[in-house]
Parts: C-alpha cells; structure tokens; sequence
C-alpha cells in the first residue's frame, strides 16, 4: 500500500498561515484516499480545514488505525466557510471560529455531537464556552491571540500600541489581514470602540482610518510567516500562532498584544447537519482529541490546544509564552469576536468599500 505525501501539512518551516487560501481544493487527496485504503473498507471522511491547521501525520495515522479513507479540503476565511455550507457541499467534519459557531448554530445548520468522549478533558476555560454550552455541538480545538508580529532588527523600539501599523516609517514593510472581523475590528479597538461594534458612526470612522493607513502598507494578506521571516515584513497584523511558525526561523521575529487591547479566539471543530459521514467524523475527533495527537498538532502549528493533558508534551518554548500559551494578563486584555447577526452586512458594505473601491463609504445600516 503506497503512502502518498500530504503535501500541504507541513510542519516548523515558515508556510501558509492559519488562513490562507492555497488557491485550490485538494482534489488529489480524494485520490490518496481511495487508493491509499485497504479494499475492506469503504468508510470515507470529508474534512474542511484552515490550511496547515493539523500535524503532518494526523490524517495518516488517522486512516491506517481506522481504515477510514479521508479527503482533505482547505478555506481561505470563515466567510467562504459559511458560503460552502450553505451551498452543502457535503462535508463531515468543518473547522469554525467561535463568532462564526454562533451563526451557524442560529441559522440551524450544526448537528448535535453524540459519541464524543473527551468533553472531561478539556481546560476550564473550554468547558462551557458562551457560544456553545455544554459543548452539544462543537469540539473546542486550537485557540490564539491576534496582536502584531514584529521584526526587532527593524522596528526602532518594542512597541506595545496599535500605533504603530500607521507609522509612516514603516512605510512598504507593514501587512494587515485579509480578514474583515480582525482588521476592522483592531481599527475600531485604537479608536476607543469595541472591536465588535455595529455602530455606523464607529465603524465609518474605522473604514476611515485604514484608507489612511492605505500608502503605508505592503498589502491585505494572511500568507505573512515567509515575509516574517525573510526579513521583507517588519510589522504584521497577526495570529499568534503564525508567528511562532517564522520565530521558528528567524529568531529577530517577535510579538506583543497591544495595550488597546485584542482578540482571542477559539476553533473548533463541529459537523454540519447534512454531513453524509456523521459517525466518521466522530471516530476522527475521538482519535484526535486526545494528548498525543493533540500535542502534535500544537508543535507543528504553533497554536495551543483546549485539552489540558496535552500540555505536558508540547514544546518548552510554547509554554507560558505570548507566541503559544499566553500568561493571564495578555488573555486580560482580550474578548471574542460576537456574531454580528443582522450587522453581518453592514461590516460586509464597508469592507467590500474599503478593499475594492477605495475608500470608506458612509455605512447605512442593516438593509
């Protein structure tokens, strides 16, 4: 039995981030799948994924203990997410951000989870999350911060203010996120407001400061970590996480949570509620969640895990740092992004206007 190569998981090496579209689904995995199989077993799984958001071996080893075949696909956003499930697309198992769980769970389109068996080992703090108490439908997965990665050789003085990604001294060297929840919502943070705000007024005003921002930087990207770590980004809107993965190749990267205050989220795992392999991608998170495999995860992404046995077999660096596993005064000055609900399209109005036409335009509500 041949064992084809899962190409897009990698581990340390500076890659594609948490979020980055590779541009097209991974129809030779479907291929991998069938063939790579044992003819006993017809079982099949269908995942939907941040790319590079799992071990390398996680789908392999997965498929040789179960004989269960598995057919990995990638999102760009949790937009495209929510555009796939609606479309039903077929998936089993999706992976969703903690604002975007509580859409799906309004809009109906998650099953319940029956037959998980590690809701006991989770951390705390992940046990009876406000979008999902009780864990009925979601399996708490990987969490981080969104701050800024910085390069130390670059940038004068270690920063600590939103500030400094309108710096004009940094002028060609600065990235934001092509994420409208982020980079919106750290524009409407340095102004005062809530991150989450659906206020026109606020969110005009944060519109207005990124077009002013505009010149400064280099682009709207989530494929940062090579940039991070040649040298070429010198600041970056950024997912904890990510960075860690260019610190892991150019030791002058770092990262700092501004004062202002940021976001923390939570992915998890959840199946849709037309989902054709419902029992599979049960059987996958009971593999998965547990310390090892969970551990695995965390070392080759960066990102810390909920289950709290898993700790004990992750990287030292990881522990008890702002890059992996963040100390309680950083997670202070965090909240969670909420479910915009009926303001979904207000943002949508000013994002499209400030990516694509140029410039803020006055937001005229929820019709």
């Amino acid at each position: 039995m041949s064992r084809p190569v899962l190409k897009v998981l990698a581990a340390h090496p500076p890659g594609p981030g948490r979020r980055e579209f590779l541009g097209r689904s991974l129809a030779a995995l479907a291929g991998f799948a069938w063939t790579g199989c044992s003819r006993r077993s017809r079982r099949a799984l269908n995942i939907f994924n941040y790319s590079n958001y799992i071990a390398p071996d996680t789908v392999s080893r997965f498929r040789s203990q179960t004989g269960i075949s598995v057919i990995y696909d990638e999102f760009s956003s949790q937009d495209v997410l929510f555009a796939k499930l609606k479309l039903g697309a077929g998936y089993d198992l999706v992976v969703a951000s903690d604002y975007m769980l509580r859409r799906l769970l309004r809009q109906q389109i998650l099953a319940p989870l029956e037959g998980f068996a590690h809701r006991d080992g989770m951390l705390e703090r992940f046990r009876n999350p406000p979008w999902d108490p009780g864990l009925d439908y979601s399996v708490p997965y990987l969490w981080g911060t969104t701050g800024i990665g910085y390069n130390r050789r670059r940038v004068r003085e270690v920063p600590d203010s939103w500030e400094i990604l309108w710096d004009p001294a940094y002028r060609g060297h600065i990235t934001m996120l092509d994420e409208k929840r982020d980079t919106l919502g750290v524009s409407l943070i340095r102004l005062g407001h809530s991150g989450n705000s659906m206020d026109p007024g606020e969110l005009q005003a944060a519109s207005r400061a990124l077009a002013e921002q505009k010149p400064l930087i280099r682009q709207y990207t989530n494929d940062y970590i090579d940039g991070l770590a040649r040298n070429e980004i010198w600041l970056a809107l950024a997912w904890s996480g990510d960075v860690a993965r260019a610190r892991a190749s150019n030791p002058d990267v770092d990262y700092f949570l501004p004062r202002e205050g940021s976001f923390v989220f939570v992915d998890s795992w959840c199946i849709p509620r037309e989902a054709p392999h419902p029992q599979e991608a049960i059987a996958f998170l009971n593999y998965l969640m547990q310390p090892g495999p969970l551990a695995e995860v965390t070392n080759a992404t960066g990102f810390p895990s909920t289950l709290a046995g898993a700790r004990d077999l992750v990287r030292p660096d990881l522990l008890e740092n702002p890059l992996g596993y963040p100390p309680q005064e950083m997670l202070d000055r965090t909240v969670f992004q909420a479910d915009l609900g009926a303001g979904e399209r207000l943002w949508d109005q000013v994002w499209d206007q400030l990516k694509f036409r140029g410039g803020p335009v006055p937001p005229r509500g929820d019709s």
